[in-house]
């Protein structure tokens, strides 16, 4: 997978966003497992009622965003998720494919940021 493939921004240090302007959500350092996580990303994004927690219903609702008002949605991560290596590579696949969508559709813009020194962890992930 080439730095082109991967729609993640990649940062050094922490990021901040005017709340005002963008919805804004950082995903939990100490996130241990997939429940953990699915859980945590549910508050963050408000997601509805019906979310399943699980992946399919992860991408579906990373695809819809209309309880958000606010167009641009940024995901931050000042470190990978402690996931299996199994259910990290299904998540980012899921963030990724989730930005590229949101590209062509043009009602939202999802980011999602990870630190610089997690890009060769993530880009080999999503190679295997």
């Amino acid at each position: 997978m080439t730095d082109n493939q991967l729609a993640f921004k990649f940062i050094n240090g922490k990021v901040a966003y005017n709340t005002g302007e963008v919805f804004f959500a950082r995903v939990n350092p100490s996130i241990a497992n997939t429940k953990e996580l699915l859980t945590s990303l549910y508050y963050l994004l408000w997601f509805p009622g019906y979310f399943g927690f699980n992946w399919n219903a992860l991408e579906d609702c990373l695809n819809d965003f209309d309880w958000i008002c606010q167009k641009k949605i940024v995901i931050v991560h000042d470190i990978i998720p402690q996931l299996p290596a199994e259910d990290l590579k299904i998540y980012l696949d899921i963030l990724n494919i989730a930005i590229c969508d949101w590209q062509e559709d043009g009602k939202h813009q999802l980011e999602v940021v990870f630190q610089e020194k997690d890009r060769s962890i993530i880009k080999k992930l999503l190679l295997s």
